[in-house]
């Protein structure tokens, strides 16, 4: 098996973290805890109802490249909870199923395939039986996130490798219409897809996407899709991204906050040392960036009782004023990806959803893919996910041999 993962290692760890912070280069030697691993044995399935998929691309997610920097903080949430010693990297993956075991039923051998759940879910692990969540489809809610298998477990790869093993609950089935190209985009188009259908806008309401990304752009598509009539208005920082706007009505430029108050018909006012604030915000902002600074003055742009869906994350502690909650009783929606939704009277998964309307051509792909890399290149596709040129939406990793 070849595979690439993330090490639980404290000195490496400690190491990257290092790196990341003053001496960039670093991250790209041996010291990061990130490890492309040529030589471990194949594994055999560790069950009859699980199957081996041999990878054919996978893309590079943002929360790949918090890996390669280290950027997981030991205060956050997530630490306390148990896990194996090594994270393997590839969620975003489209690949054939090699091998099934003698009970899978939902595969055959030939059948392309995706990862639905990564990292959680009871499914994942074969425990029985499931938490209220897994039973409902919102695997990544598991309550059993902590647990461990009952099985013992091999080295079971994901989509940054040449092959993976998973239960057949942790797959789903690509459909036959849909090339190899648009598979591979179908986990982050479920990311966009769950953020707007957890907090769908009102007829008339203002609302802005803050950053253009992969996941960015998809929300725009979907609000559209959606909800036609609310009005779209998207901030991104680089110019080249500015025109990929997929149906915006605007991009605010400028001064942030004389831009949101232009555009929401609000009111800037100016404190000290820099401190602003705008009355009379947005009704409702989707945050794809993530960063300290986005969610501190996401909270200021939105009009009383406003909603601020938090699509972005970085996974370490952050700063911010949370005055504007209180005060103006702004709503605060988390997003974990995907699970099940409720679309048009029937529950459906986020993937399927999502690869109906990308059959359907109501949700459109074309120039996402930007950049290729080959496995063994995956330091070249980090690097490029760090320097972030403006052409950059989404970078995918070639897995065949």
């Amino acid at each position: 098996m070849k595979t690439i993962y993330y090490e639980k290692n404290i000195p490496k760890i400690l190491l990257t973290k290092f790196a990341a912070r003053y001496i960039k280069p670093l991250l790209f030697t041996g010291i990061n805890a990130v490890k492309y691993d040529k030589n471990l044995p194949d594994p055999p399935l560790p069950s009859p109802k699980w199957v081996k998929v041999r990878n054919i691309m996978a893309g590079v997610c943002g929360t790949d490249l918090s890996f390669f920097k280290s950027t997981p903080g030991t205060s956050i949430a997530l630490e306390p909870m148990p896990g194996s010693d090594r994270i393997y990297l590839g969620h975003e993956t489209i690949g054939i199923v090699e091998e099934i075991g003698s009970q899978v039923t939902k595969f055959k051998k030939g059948d392309r395939v995706t990862l639905v759940e990564y990292m959680s879910g009871c499914g994942n692990k074969c425990i029985e039986p499931p938490c209220r969540f897994c039973r409902e489809g919102n695997y990544c809610l598991c309550e059993n996130y902590g647990e461990p298998s009952p099985l013992e477990l091999p080295y079971t790869g994901a989509g940054f490798g040449d092959f993976y093993l998973a239960p057949e609950e942790q797959l789903e089935k690509v459909f036959d219409e849909l090339t190899d190209d648009e598979a591979v985009m179908i986990e982050p188009t479920a990311v966009s897809l769950h953020a707007v259908l957890m907090s769908l806008p009102k007829p008339g309401d203002k609302v802005m996407v803050l950053g253009a990304g992969t996941i960015g752009l998809g929300i725009i598509q979907f609000l559209k899709i959606l909800q036609p009539e609310c009005t779209i208005y998207v901030m991104e920082r680089i110019p080249e991204k500015q025109q990929f706007r997929l149906g915006a009505r605007e991009i605010l430029k400028g001064d942030p906050y004389t831009a949101v108050a232009r555009a929401a018909g609000g009111k800037v006012y100016n404190g000290m040392m820099k401190n602003r604030m705008l009355m009379g915000g947005f009704d409702m902002i989707y945050d794809c960036v993530g960063s300290p600074w986005a969610f501190h003055h996401s909270l200021r742009w939105l009009r009383a009782r406003g909603t601020l869906v938090k699509v972005g994350h970085h996974m370490c502690p952050t700063k911010y004023d949370e005055t504007p909650i209180w005060w103006q009783e702004v709503r605060i929606v988390g997003i974990d990806a995907h699970g099940m939704e409720e679309y048009e009277g029937r529950r459906v998964s986020t993937f399927n959803l999502a690869q109906e309307f990308i059959r359907d051509r109501k949700y459109k792909l074309d120039g996402f893919i930007t950049h290729r890399f080959k496995l063994e290149d995956y330091k070249k596709a980090f690097k490029l996910m760090m320097d972030n040129p403006p052409d950059l939406v989404k970078i995918v990793l070639d897995c065949r041999e």
